[in-house]
């Protein structure tokens, strides 16, 4: 979602609009160094699951990356993104995101149901994505207008709110293994990964019933929430050996 700071020229920043911008770009560049990272492990382990957990951090990102760009086109040329074209790169990427992550769920948890929960979820996120990009070329009110911030039609909102749900839910049942593992190390990147997938969809959660302009310190403290859900996402896939030892020290 973007905020009427989002849309200000360069000579209107605030301290809080600048916190903004930046935690933004924060978690933006963490999200696509840590699924890249991800992704590159597929060369060490030849599961292509990594891949698409990779790739799928990654697009789940992109509902930021608009404003993000937009951000940095201000301080560099005082000339932000069009809402248009933040609108399309805040959306039109999260189906994507949704099939790559259900395909690396699917493989690791459900491996016996895989195709039929891949059929569930293409057939959902295909159509989507093509009303999407359909309707944007016909109608880009389609996908909201923006006054002051952007208000969703009911289309993109439903899809929001799925995205959502499909994300904690299958979150929670993704690190139910590890949280029963007798290995303490598993059990902590078991916890590190839960507490991402809960960061993430709070701060995703607020941003998409902001139906009002909220305080600015609300969209800044939603960023340091998904910079913090990004830095859960890491530890809970790359958690260091010393701070591991630390943690299980610290238990006893």
């Amino acid at each position: 979602m973007y905020h009427k700071s989002d849309f200000m020229g360069f000579e209107d920043f605030t301290i809080l609009g600048l916190l903004q911008g930046t935690f933004a770009l924060i978690f933006v560049v963490l999200s696509i160094i840590i699924g890249i990272k991800i992704l590159l492990k597929y060369f060490s382990y030849k599961k292509k699951e990594l891949i698409t957990v990779g790739l799928a951090w990654i697009f789940l990102s992109s509902g930021w990356w608009g404003m993000t760009i937009s951000f940095l086109l201000k301080i560099l040329f005082n000339s932000p993104l069009d809402a248009f074209t933040q609108r399309v790169l805040g959306r039109i990427f999260i189906p994507l995101a949704i099939i790559c992550w259900m395909y690396s769920f699917s493989s690791l948890v459900y491996p016996s149901s895989k195709t039929k929960i891949m059929s569930i979820f293409l057939a959902i996120c295909i159509p989507y994505e093509i009303a999407f990009i359909t309707f944007l070329i016909i109608n880009p009110d389609f996908i909201g207008t923006i006054p002051n911030i952007e208000t969703f039609s009911i289309a993109i909102l439903l899809f929001n709110i799925f995205t959502i749900l499909t994300t904690i839910i299958t979150g929670i049942i993704f690190t139910k293994n590890s949280l029963k593992s007798n290995d303490p190390k598993i059990q902590w990147k078991g916890r590190f990964l839960l507490i991402a997938f809960i960061s993430l969809t709070v701060g995703t959660l607020i941003e998409i019933t902001l139906f009002i302009e909220p305080p600015l310190i609300v969209p800044v403290l939603v960023r340091f929430l998904l910079i913090l859900s990004a830095i859960e996402y890491y530890l809970g896939f790359f958690l260091p050996d010393r701070i591991a030892n630390w943690l299980i020290k610290s238990e006893k």
